[in-house]
């Protein structure tokens, strides 16, 4: 129960301050703060009455308090594309728990097309966040804003955007483009048709040279009437694009997808023009979602190593915050080929 005399000064139902804990105390505030970060010019018999008060009072010292007093607030920030979708949700997670391992917390903006990036950014520099990690590979970047960042002293790491000066991590799209079209091409396939991601993302350019350069290795002529543009990485462009292909009585065996949801959209449109997967079309997906190895049939994909790829922004981020040297320049981390049930040899008899 609580002693009397030590109900917080702003009445019942509200939480104590830092100036409560020092009036109950009896000493100033200032000492309390020496009490919280751990300072050892403060006596004995002084600190033990201040940590009895906080905890009868049930003071919990506020992180961007602490933050004021020590110029330090052991938060990151992240802006990126809308987590909801699997494979930044998945950049995310592997973000926060290399960041929780080296006493960090973060603080994460999700931005729509819609929403305000400004706002994010500048809403980070108030919190005095000590990082950012900047995930809008496809986006124009305002560098004023990051210029106020980068300036306040905050370093900034970002995922597949070329625009933003310093370090820049990613996955090896040309390489997984041109494992993809390759794997297709092992089996024998020659008219291989693609679905190429939306035009604004370099991921997209990037896997599409990689399938430029596997044909041309192979001696297959680039046929622009076996490629299609996405206007997205979903189910509903895949099965569009998929469909503009047999409009045009486009001859294929194969179909490189720039995503697993594209491939999903395309196997759905092949099958309503009567075509069968893996038997008359071979299809490879790219992401390797979670669902990827339960589709029918099972996805051939590329595996993008995502939480690999959150934890080297954020211990990249923290190595400078450490005052360690970290070269600046591109990272990237390798792609792997998924060999599932989508992919079939062609019959040459």
């Amino acid at each position: 129960m609580t002693q009397a005399g030590l109900e917080p000064s702003g009445g019942a139902g509200k939480r104590a301050t830092i100036r409560d804990v020092a009036l109950h105390a009896g000493v100033s505030h200032q000492t309390v703060s020496r009490v919280i970060n751990g300072s050892p010019n403060v006596a004995t018999g002084t600190r033990e009455r201040v940590l009895a008060t906080i905890s009868e009072l049930g003071y919990v010292p506020s992180p961007m308090a602490r933050g004021l007093i020590s110029n330090r607030t052991h938060s990151i920030g992240i802006v990126a594309e809308d987590i909801s979708d699997q494979t930044f949700a998945r950049w995310v997670a592997g973000a926060e728990r290399a960041a929780r391992a080296r006493g960090y917390y973060l603080m994460i903006g999700s931005v729509e097309p819609e929403d305000d990036e400004r706002g994010y950014l500048r809403l980070m520099l108030e919190r005095r966040v000590e990082g950012l990690l900047l995930a809008r590979p496809h986006a124009a970047v305002n560098m004023r804003d990051l210029e106020r960042l980068t300036k306040a002293g905050v370093p900034i790491v970002s995922m597949g955007s070329s625009r933003v000066p310093g370090i820049v991590v990613d996955v090896d799209n040309r390489q997984g483009g041109y494992d993809a079209t390759r794997h297709l091409l092992e089996q024998g396939h020659r008219a291989i048709a693609t679905v190429v991601g939306p035009a604004e993302w370099p991921s997209s350019e990037a896997r599409h040279e990689g399938y430029r350069t596997a044909l041309a290795e192979a001696g297959v002529a680039y046929d622009p009437a076996l490629v299609e543009q996405a206007d997205d990485w979903g189910l509903e462009s895949g099965r569009a694009a998929a469909g503009r292909l047999c409009a045009k009585h486009a001859q294929f065996t194969a179909l490189f997808a720039h995503s697993d949801l594209i491939a999903l959209g395309a196997i759905r449109e092949l099958r309503l023009a009567g075509q069968t997967v893996p038997g008359d079309v071979s299809v490879v997906g790219y992401d390797d979602l979670p669902v990827a190895p339960y589709m029918d049939p099972p996805l051939t994909t590329v595996h993008q190593p995502m939480e690999e790829l959150g934890a080297l922004a954020t211990n990249l981020l923290l190595d400078q915050l450490a005052g360690e040297a970290t070269a600046t320049g591109d990272r990237l981390l390798p792609a792997e080929l998924v060999s599932r049930a989508s992919v079939a040899r062609v019959n040459t008899t």
